[in-house]
């Protein structure tokens, strides 16, 4: 209960507060929060907020020496205003002319001029430097980064960039930002066959500042647009849509939430972007009856209101999560189904000589020996250690000399061996001689048979 009694009270002095800080409401101002003050900067003078304290500091009334920027200044909503190391610095919206805010003088200090070719661009602040992503001039679209050096003071290209695609250009972009990463999404572009039509664009893109690599993440479920009053806290972006819903979009997950207080979303003034504090969101409310704003602040739950709708920000594109494993089985599989083929259809090398009615082959091709030759090798086959003198009886020739039917045998013996290798493309000698066991005077000859596969049919001819 006293949990309860001191949110109330908490609350409740928030709440007074703000209905006691009123300001003059003026079109053309420019309200910019950077911690812990909101800068009210007016074409004659500035002043800040601090919060949360909402304490408002005197006027500091600008000495312009030079008219014809004063007429130029008279609408300061049309610049972007940044703070680094407690400097305060103007950059005009629509490109190039940059002013630093000195005391009570507003000096320009770029070497630039007014190009026009980056409206509705994008801007924010990194590494001490003033960035600007994307923008419309010209009927073109960029899709780049430039950034205002301080010390050069000039406006530099911030390439080269790295990746496999990259975004169109695009302008009017909603733009989160979280440390060194950064992501675009739900902006406009222009149609590639007609300069003078603009398209919606649900492209999701994130980028890397330290890396300079971009990263597309796919197309968003729904478009809400880039209005004014859209703003990003911890890891959510916030957004209203015309139908003055309340969107936040959770980058921790990639998820959306529809919010029921939509009533708030039309007190917003345009002016000011909401932020976000230790779970108070401050914005600053039209008051139409005296046409005033005056500040609010309230937890942002309570401004949020009840959820009533969850879903997934992000399309799911199953190419685009599992490509890589996708291409790896394709790839396993194509890489199996081709060893198969080869080892099924690839030519097979004959390892043993078979017989078909009375021929032998190797494989499917024939083999022609002599006569001679196969009535040894038959012979060789059907008996283990044939002697010397059977071979020569195998082979004799009748009424010649004694040595010429041992060359002869010799020869038969030798060509056998040199077929059988050729054929076999082995390195071995098929046919070996030895002393008889019986008689050690007496040679006899044995055939490696390993590669001989032969019918008893065969043997029996």
């Amino acid at each position: 209960m006293k949990n309860l009694v001191f949110v109330l009270l908490l609350l409740f002095s928030f709440l007074l507060r703000s209905e006691n800080l009123h300001l003059n409401y003026i079109g053309e101002s420019n309200l910019s929060y950077s911690k812990p003050y909101i800068y009210l900067i007016e074409k004659d003078h500035y002043k800040t907020i601090k919060i949360p304290e909402q304490t408002i500091s005197e006027p500091v009334y600008f000495k312009f020496s030079d008219s014809t920027f004063y007429k130029k200044f008279a609408t300061p909503s049309s610049y972007a205003f940044n703070v680094i190391n407690n400097k305060l610095y103007l950059s005009l919206n629509l490109g190039g002319l940059v002013y630093e805010i000195k005391g009570n003088e507003i000096i320009r200090i770029d070497h630039s001029f007014e190009h026009k070719m980056q409206i509705s661009s994008q801007q924010f602040v990194y590494d001490n430097r003033i960035f600007r992503f994307g923008g419309y001039g010209f009927w073109s679209a960029r899709n780049f980064f430039t950034y205002f050096d301080l010390n050069s003071k000039e406006w530099e290209s911030y390439s080269p960039v790295r990746g496999d695609r990259v975004p169109p250009g695009m302008f009017d972009v909603n733009q989160f930002i979280n440390g060194d990463d950064i992501t675009y999404f739900n902006g406009v572009v222009i149609d590639a066959f007609d300069n003078l039509k603009f398209d919606r664009s649900t492209e999701i893109w994130h980028f890397n500042l330290k890396s300079k690599i971009w990263d597309f993440k796919g197309k968003a479920t729904l478009f809400f647009g880039n209005n004014p009053q859209n703003f990003q806290y911890d890891n959510y972006y916030v957004a209203f849509t015309e139908e003055r819903r309340i969107i936040r979009v959770n980058f921790n997950n990639d998820t959306y939430e529809v919010f029921e207080n939509q009533a708030v979303s039309s007190k917003i003034s345009p002016q000011f972007k909401p932020f976000v504090e230790n779970g108070i969101i401050y914005f600053f409310s039209n008051n139409h009856a005296n046409g005033e704003i005056e500040l609010v602040s309230l937890p942002i739950d309570q401004f949020l209101g009840k959820s009533i709708k969850k879903a997934d920000f992000i399309e799911k594109n199953l190419w685009l999560e599992y490509s890589q494993v996708i291409i790896g089985l394709i790839a396993l599989l194509i890489l199996v189904i081709t060893f198969y083929f080869v080892i099924k259809f690839r030519p097979t090398k004959a390892t043993h000589i078979k017989d078909k009615n009375g021929v032998l082959y190797v494989g499917k091709a024939a083999i022609n020996f002599e006569e001679n030759e196969l009535k040894v090798l038959r012979y060789l086959l059907k008996n283990e250690d044939v002697p010397n003198s059977e071979l020569l009886e195998i082979v004799e020739q009748k009424g010649v000399h004694f040595s010429h039917n041992i060359r002869v045998k010799n020869d038969v013996l030798n060509q056998l061996n040199l077929k059988l290798k050729a054929i076999l493309q082995v390195d071995t000698n098929f046919i070996i001689f030895k002393k008889s066991d019986s008689d050690s005077r007496l040679k006899v000859y044995r055939l490696n048979k390993q590669y001989f596969k032969v019918s008893e049919a065969f043997l029996g001819d």
